[in-house]
């Protein structure tokens, strides 16, 4: 049972407002016997911890007014002594030492009784008087034998706990006995009982997933830490299946065909490649006989093959549209993706080559030196006639600029030359308006041409077909996403906020310490011409000659804020941008629908807006506006969507949010986790080598170094530096050695060698290879 709801239902009460017992019951659904009689205990237990007061017969209760039981969210060390965080303003963490944990986790949201007031060297101390919400559901951990039996000990040494397998939790075999298990092997774990009394809590081994890298579990063990979905239940296979695989009349009904356009879709890898990306754009390119450009950019209609069904008078989403709610995104874990639909709807769907499929054609009517001088918008008919890697882009471009000047180049050889002079143009004009790019890292896979999972554009500037790419679907998501805005349809839009100066200080200190001079031009805050800035200068010529450069980017990366999903129009007064894009508005995305499922909502936004739009005031009005074009943007001064219609998919977007958000943390925590077990692995893999790395943190305890070529952080410890007694000067950022007069400065480049890799919780040992730099007096 949840009780969650019941400490919520009190903490957001009166204190004076009391609540019988058949309220409780209602509240939180105990309706049979066993539910009402641990309910019942529950109560009991916090009138007995002193958080309620029962009075009357039958009894009521109310929340007891003790200022000395707080809420907070426990966080853990492995050294035993956690805090409860409290979310009140400025009020003090409780200290709380591992003895006084009443079985409660690293995680749990716990009611923490204060039993010493804190002063100002101390915070003040407690213990768990209650969990209020339990997280850790599932966790992974290795198994240890003992007198008693296996239990399983959490990778995570935070969750300060061993967890007893009985005989029950064990799998079998599939002659049906138990699996013989093995001391040191990862398994992945559900929690069947959380601790009670004396009782250790107890789980059921869900899946055994190896014992250390060698085996390849990483993959493996980051989907099951993040609960992360590996399969599709046989109710969405077949739900894939059942999608058509020819287009009737019906769904060739008001679409203008466009089937003999020259489209071709490009993606980072070939659809052979066992780990291909579904193609879910089309371009095209046209010369328009006045001079510029018609650039097609075809998406994908997706929501027009997943319609809500209903039964018995009520509507309810299309399986696939549930899963996908559920991911909210493909997840690529290196070699494995955990796609948003089956593959099953990818034949079906995707814009496949010489596939007849349904799309949103944005068609941009562009000048030569790339001003869109406007567009419509147009449910089609697409067939793409090829499908491209960024590789064989490359190869064609490369062999198309062999021809004569008077030699007839191919088709799809100028199309894709054409592509490129656009993207180049536009590219140009996006930084003269305050955009800007990073170099993508090797350790980074392009899977997507828009923004990365920082928020920031990452563009290879090897391939030029993925920097082709990035300018185009950034040009369609921005004229798609201020469409909707124009005609005030309610869509999803992404917004990031600057870093704030304080992270950003960090940073620059590591580049100033390089001798980059680099600084805000107000100290307070950070600006679009201050990252330009940055960005230009850390990818100079100079730097990257120094091999500091995908260090630098990788730090200046990490100060970036997540990117949020908001609801627009925003509200009134309200104006946030996307930072990592060098937008001042805010950015939506419409490109990528069978990989994210805000992108197929905005599709749907856009559906609605053209299929039930209204494009005129009132009936009495006898002309109206295009809303496929431009052409209506300041004209519209009514609703276009009808009132009912408007306010449902506004709530049912709005709904989505909380959603979105969490799936978008959780993917980008679980892409880091990867990145880091792999770098572990490869670390682990060349023990004893050296390797050349930048110094990018410094303590007195000891210096921490970005080690080339993969980018993993390691710790040189001071107790290692044997030929000297080192000095932490925290003005300087450097360790200097005593006598020597050596120093290991923030900044520096060092040569290290690995001492030792702990693989699962990712943390690098290093040695220093040579002596410091002569200190200087002046720093």
């Amino acid at each position: 049972m949840d009780f969650s709801r019941l400490f919520q239902h009190f903490l957001s009460q009166a204190p004076d407002q009391f609540t019988d017992k058949d309220a409780l019951f209602a509240l939180l659904q105990a309706h049979d016997p066993e539910a009402q009689d641990m309910l019942e205990i529950a109560l009991d237990g916090l009138v007995r911890a002193g958080f309620l007061e029962q009075s009357g017969d039958p009894p009521r209760y109310r929340r007891q007014p003790d200022e000395s039981l707080v809420v907070g969210r426990l966080r853990c060390s492995s050294k035993g002594f956690c805090f409860a965080i409290r979310d009140e303003p400025g009020v003090e963490d409780v200290y709380i030492h591992g003895s006084n944990l009443s079985g409660a986790w690293n995680g749990d949201q716990v009611l923490a009784r204060v039993t010493k007031d804190g002063n100002r060297r101390r915070s003040p101390e407690g213990e768990v008087a209650a969990v209020i919400e339990r997280v850790n559901s599932t966790l992974v951990g290795r198994l240890k034998k003992t007198e008693q039996g296996f239990r399983v000990v959490p990778l995570d040494d935070r969750l300060l706990f061993e967890l007893a397998l009985p005989e029950s939790g064990i799998p079998t075999s599939s002659e049906g006995s138990p699996t013989e298990l093995v001391e040191g092997r990862v398994a992945y774990v559900e929690v069947e009982r959380y601790p009670l009394a004396d009782l250790p809590p107890t789980g059921t081994i869900r899946k055994l997933l190896g014992n250390g890298p060698d085996a390849s579990i990483d993959a493996d063990l980051v989907c099951c830490k993040y609960n992360l979905p590996q399969e599709f239940s046989s109710t969405v296979v077949e739900a894939a299946t059942a999608l058509p695989k020819k287009l009737s009349r019906a769904d060739q009904k008001g679409r203008r065909d466009l089937r003999d356009w020259l489209c071709v879709t490009l993606e980072p890898l070939d659809l052979q490649h066992p780990h291909g990306l579904e193609p879910n754009v089309a371009v095209s390119l046209q010369a328009r006989p006045e001079g510029g450009w018609l650039l097609g950019i075809h998406i994908a209609d997706i929501p027009h093959w997943l319609e809500p069904t209903r039964t018995g008078g009520t509507e309810s989403l299309h399986p696939l549209e549930q899963e996908a709610q559920q991911r909210t995104a493909t997840v690529y874990l290196d070699t494995m993706v955990l796609p948003l639909f089956p593959p099953e709807a990818h034949t079906r769907l995707a814009l496949l080559p010489q596939q007849e499929r349904l799309a949103y054609s944005l068609l941009l009517n562009m000048s030569s030196e790339g001003v869109s001088e406007g567009f419509e918008i147009q449910p089609s008919i697409v067939q793409s006639r090829a499908h491209l890697s960024y590789g064989q882009v490359q190869a064609l471009l490369a062999t198309a600029a062999d021809f004569n000047p008077e030699e007839e180049v191919p088709e799809l050889m100028a199309l894709l030359q054409n592509l490129l002079r656009l993207s180049q143009i536009l590219r140009v004009k996006r930084h003269q308006a305050g955009g800007f790019d990073l170099p993508l890292l090797d350790l980074l896979t392009p899977h997507s041409a828009d923004e990365s999972s920082y928020g920031s554009l990452l563009v290879s500037d090897r391939l030029s077909a993925h920097a082709l790419m990035t300018e185009i679907l950034l040009l369609a998501n921005q004229t798609l996403g201020n469409h909707l805005r124009q005609l005030g349809i309610p869509s999803l839009a992404r917004v990031q906020p600057a870093p704030s100066a304080e992270a950003l200080q960090g940073f620059l200190r590591l580049t100033n310490s390089m001798k980059l001079d680099l600084n805000l031009q107000d100290p307070e805050t950070v600006t679009l011409s201050d990252w330009q800035r940055i960005c230009a200068r850390i990818t100079a010529p100079d730097v990257l000659a120094s091999g500091a450069s995908p260090a630098l980017v990788a730090q200046m990366l990490a100060t970036l804020p997540p990117v949020e999903y908001r609801l627009q129009p925003l509200p009134e007064g309200e104006s946030l941008g996307h930072f990592g894009l060098g937008l001042t508005e805010p950015y939506a995305t419409f490109t990528a629908p069978l990989r994210r499922y805000g992108d197929l909502l905005n599709l749907r936004a856009l559906h609605l807006a053209l299929s039930k739009g209204r494009d005129r005031r009132s009936t009495r009005v006898k002309t109206g506006v295009d809303l496929h074009s431009h052409t209506c943007h300041g004209q519209i001064n009514w609703n276009v969507l009808p009132p009912k219609v408007q306010e449902e998919w506004q709530a049912f977007l709005q709904a989505q949010l909380e959603t979105l958000r969490e799936g978008h943390q959780i993917r980008f925590k679980a892409e880091q986790e990867l990145m880091g077990l792999k770098r572990s692995e490869f670390m682990q893999k060349h023990l004893g080598e050296s390797f050349p790395g930048l110094i990018i943190g410094v303590q007195n305890y000891g210096f921490f170094v970005q080690v080339d070529p993969i980018l993993a952080e390691g710790l040189v410890r001071v107790s290692s530096l044997k030929n000297d007694w080192y000095e932490y000067r925290n003005r300087q950022q450097a360790l200097v050695g005593r006598k020597s007069r050596q120093q290991f400065r923030l900044g520096d480049r060092v040569e290290v060698q690995i001492k030792n890799v702990d693989y699962y919780r990712q943390q690098i040992d290093l040695a220093v290879i040579g002596e410091g730099r002569p200190y200087e007096e002046e720093d």
